[in-house]
C-alpha cells in the first residue's frame, strides 16, 4: 500500500483557559474537515462554544477505546484523501485520551502523524510544584501514575514507594480520600501536594490553581477545609524524602 501524502495531525486542547489554546490549534480546527475525538458530541460543542466556528461542513468520529479495524480502514481511506486532526479533549492527545493505538498503526503504513505543541497538565503541575531539578535534587527524574478507585493498585503501590524521587498522581476528586488512605504507611513524613483546577478560570472555579501542601497526617484534617464540590479536577505530588523546605 501506497503511503499517502496526507498527515494525521494531533493536535492539543486547552485545560481549563481557553486563551492558552495555541494559534495552530485554532488554525487547525478552521481548516481541517476530519477530526477523530474521545466523544464526538464533546469536540463538536468545544468548537462551537470555543471557536465560534460552523461545523456543518466539519465530520467528527469517536476514537474507540481499543483497536478497532473499521475504524481504522475508516481512517485510512480518509488519509488517503486528506490531513485529518485528531483532537485532545484536554491537553495533548493520546495522552489520558484514546488514541495511542491508531497513531502506532497510521505510522506503521508510512503516513505522516505530526504532533502540535501544546498545554499539558503534567507539565503545568510539575512547573506549580516549586520542585527544583537544578538545586541539586536527590533525582533528575520523577514517576507518574493514575490512581483509580477500582483498582487494580499494585502499580501504584509500588510507584508511590520511590522515595528519592517526586511521584504525580492523576485522579478523580471522587477517588481523593480513598487515596490518600492507601499512601498511609507507605510515604511517611513526605509532603503532598494537592494541585486544584489548574488553570481554570475564575470565578467559576474558587479554587482555581491552589496548591496545598501538607503532610498525610495534617490531609486528614485539611480534606474537611475544602468543598470538594466546587473542585473540578485534583492531582497530587508526592515530594521526595529529601526536599528541603
Amino acid at each position: 500500500m501506497r503511503p499517502s501524502d496526507h498527515t494525521l495531525y494531533l493536535i492539543p486542547w486547552h485545560i481549563g483557559a481557553r486563551a492558552d489554546l495555541t494559534l495552530n490549534a485554532a488554525r487547525s480546527a478552521r481548516t481541517l474537515r476530519v477530526f477523530l475525538a474521545e466523544e464526538a458530541a464533546e469536540a463538536k460543542s468545544q468548537f462551537t462554544d470555543v471557536l465560534k466556528l460552523d461545523i456543518k461542513a466539519k465530520e467528527f468520529l469517536t476514537i474507540p477505546a481499543r483497536p478497532d479495524r473499521a475504524f481504522l480502514d475508516r481512517v485510512l481511506a480518509l488519509l488517503a484523501q486528506e490531513d485529518v486532526g485528531l483532537v485532545s479533549s484536554g491537553g495533548m492527545p493520546c495522552f489520558s485520551d484514546p488514541g495511542g493505538w491508531l497513531v502506532t498503526e497510521v505510522r506503521s503504513r508510512g503516513i505522516r502523524v505530526a504532533a502540535m505543541a501544546g498545554a499539558s497538565g503534567l507539565t503545568t503541575l510539575l512547573a506549580l510544584s516549586g520542585f527544583d531539578w537544578l538545586e541539586e535534587p536527590p533525582t533528575r527524574r520523577f514517576s507518574f501514575t493514575f490512581f483509580e478507585e477500582a483498582g487494580p493498585h499494585d502499580f501504584f503501590l509500588e510507584t508511590v514507594e520511590r522515595r528519592f524521587e517526586p511521584v504525580v498522581i492523576f485522579l478523580s476528586v471522587r477517588a481523593l480520600p480513598l487515596c490518600l488512605k492507601m499512601l498511609d504507611g507507605r510515604v511517611g513524613e513526605r509532603p503532598i501536594a494537592a494541585f486544584l483546577d489548574m488553570t481554570k478560570p475564575r470565578p467559576q472555579f474558587p479554587y482555581a490553581d491552589e496548591v496545598r501542601v501538607h503532610r498525610l497526617k495534617e490531609w486528614k484534617t485539611e480534606l474537611r477545609k475544602v468543598d470538594w464540590k466546587k473542585v473540578s479536577d485534583v492531582a497530587l505530588m508526592i515530594h521526595p524524602e529529601a526536599l528541603r523546605r
